[in-house]
């Protein structure tokens, strides 16, 4: 399949103004998406995206400064973007300590984002997709999203909760020319472990499940071309979350605890 044949052309990004989201808003364009929303709080990195996008491909940008983490701000990118055939669901945060010490203003505000955020974002958008028989909702998960995290409980908790929201709606659309897909990358190099406090001790203590942001973003592209419904890119990511779901779910939690659990406590202190 050809560039030209990529099967969409007005998309939304959200989380567009680094990692993940960025890579993406770039090889959607290389694609042949002929028009980019970028939606982030930060409007000077997305102005800078768009500027590159625009000054290597054909491909127009509009950005739209946002916090998704509340209502008026879903409402706002909901008002200003228009019909798009292509969602792209990245926005999220994390936080990485013993839950009880964590800030839960931020606890919550993780789940808006992260939860509630594709959820009013898919429902304002997927009617327009549905009445016209065609589109593509593409959330971006985890490799957390199969099990329980100690440390990043609420984290692992909202993408759990992506990827089972997103499993059921996909089955309810189908027929109707719309995909819903999501990719479940591992720990991938971006600012979002700076974002979400963890210690770079600890990061490399997953190191299992790390992988490259290219492959992720190649994963992303390749679900949303075969409407492929679930996608873990990475060998060493999918093995992890193929022993995870297949362990004792007792066990898993614990070995986990036992790993994190004192970068956690340095990092509270």
């Amino acid at each position: 399949m050809s560039q030209a044949d990529f099967p969409f052309s007005r998309a939304l990004v959200t989380g567009a103004s680094a990692g993940i989201g960025a890579a993406l808003a770039h090889r959607l364009a290389k694609e042949g998406v002929h028009h980019l929303i970028l939606v982030a709080r930060r409007l000077d990195r997305l102005q800078g995206i768009g500027a590159q996008i625009e000054g290597s491909t054909d491909c127009t940008v509009a950005c739209i400064a946002a916090d998704l983490s509340t209502s008026e701000g879903v409402d706002a990118v909901l008002a200003a973007a228009g019909a798009v055939d292509l969602l792209v669901n990245n926005a999220g945060v994390g936080s990485f300590g013993p839950f009880y010490q964590l800030d839960p203003t931020r606890e919550l505000g993780m789940i808006a984002l992260n939860c509630a955020a594709p959820v009013a974002l898919t429902r304002g958008l997927l009617p327009g997709m549905i009445a016209q028989g065609s589109g593509c909702v593409l959330n971006v998960a985890s490799g957390q999203s199969f099990g329980a995290m100690p440390f990043m409980s609420t984290y692992a908790a909202t993408k759990a909760f992506l990827l089972h929201w997103a499993e059921g709606v996909r089955a309810e659309v189908r027929g109707t020319g719309v995909r819903i897909v999501t990719v479940c990358p591992g720990a991938i190099d971006t600012d979002f472990n700076t974002a979400a406090d963890i210690p770079e001790d600890q990061v490399a203590a997953i190191s299992l499940v790390r992988g490259s942001l290219e492959g992720v973003v190649d994963s992303a592209v390749a679900c949303i071309r075969h409407d492929s419904g679930l996608a873990i890119p990475g060998f060493r990511n999918w093995i992890a979350v193929t022993i995870g779901r297949f362990s004792p779910r007792g066990i898993a939690v614990r070995v986990l605890a036992a790993v994190l659990r004192r970068g956690a406590e340095k990092a509270q202190t």
